[in-house]
């Protein structure tokens, strides 16, 4: 193990198994801003839980697990399942209207990560909400029995980087379904990076110093890479994305795509005119489509 000290940023490294170095705490000021952001959204999401709809009262189970927690939601008791992961500023009552159109098709398992909703405030990071996450399938096929090959990862936004890096990891799913999902972080709008009201507010003259030094530019990317981690799924992969998403950009979703095509595993992409970054009315109705599809007895 290494530790250094530049310009009072801690960095610390290890060589893994297979020689390979990674970065703990790296020297990017960047990830100072988007550690920070990434819990202040977790605590933040306690904040607007809403009440059982109408349409789902009586569905809804609540699981706990350790840190974590779920909505088991299987009015049907269908073999079949969604593991749903939701976006970084979310919890999981904020998705109902796409429960109810999805538990049309199968069972939906909506994790709530360490941290978010009404669990306990926990300090959040990509491996340990990847932690969550394996969780989460260990209790669908553990404790309920479901077979992987029934189970399809539905991932939005940051939850879309996170369902990446589980597909990758899990050949045996079903399917995979990405919605505005974030690509890599310098794919990510300006707009949001730069606007504390709207984002993550990190000053442009920090960002421009890590652009310049590619080293650091390649540290900021390290985090929620969906580019690269898909280049190891080998599940059918679906994704939507609106042109006027103020969040996540065309160009990261078109390299995804690309890279998606590469691996012979896109089947399906949808390019909304509108709709901007959240899961509105249209792309329920997508969503619920491209799932019916990959559920389909034909």
């Amino acid at each position: 193990m290494k530790i250094s000290n530049i310009n009072g940023y801690t960095q610390t490294s290890h060589i893994n198994h297979k020689g390979g170095i990674k970065s703990l705490n790296v020297i990017n000021p960047i990830s100072h801003y988007l550690d920070r952001y990434f819990n202040k959204m977790a605590k933040a999401s306690a904040n607007h839980i809403e009440t059982v709809s109408p349409k789902l009262a009586g569905s809804v189970r609540f699981v706990r697990m350790n840190k974590t927690s779920a909505w088991d939601i299987n009015p049907k008791a269908s073999k079949n399942y969604i593991l749903f992961l939701h976006g970084m500023s979310q919890n999981v009552s904020n998705y109902q209207r796409l429960y109810e159109a999805l538990v049309e098709h199968t069972g939906v398992f909506a994790l709530e990560y360490r941290g978010y909703g009404l669990n306990s405030f926990a300090k959040v990071s990509e491996d340990r909400l990847g932690e969550d996450v394996e969780q989460a399938y260990n209790y669908l096929t553990g404790k309920k029995q479901i077979k992987p090959e029934n189970i399809t990862v539905v991932g939005h936004s940051m939850g879309g980087a996170l369902a990446s890096k589980f597909a990758s990891k899990h050949p045996d799913l079903k399917a995979m379904v990405l919605i505005s999902p974030i690509t890599k972080m310098s794919y990510l709008g300006k707009k949001f990076m730069h606007n504390q009201n709207l984002g993550v507010g990190i000053p442009e003259r920090i960002q421009n110093l890590t652009e310049r030094l590619r080293p650091l530019g390649k540290l900021f990317d390290f985090r929620f890479n969906s580019i690269n981690k898909i280049k190891k799924v080998s599940v059918p992969t679906y994704i939507i994305q609106s042109k006027n998403d103020s969040v996540t950009s065309k160009d990261g979703t078109r390299t995804l795509i690309k890279a998606a095509k590469r691996r012979g595993i896109l089947k399906e992409f949808k390019y909304l005119p509108y709709g901007g970054h959240k899961v509105d009315s249209n792309k329920i109705s997508v969503v619920s489509d491209m799932v019916g599809k990959i559920y389909s007895k034909k």
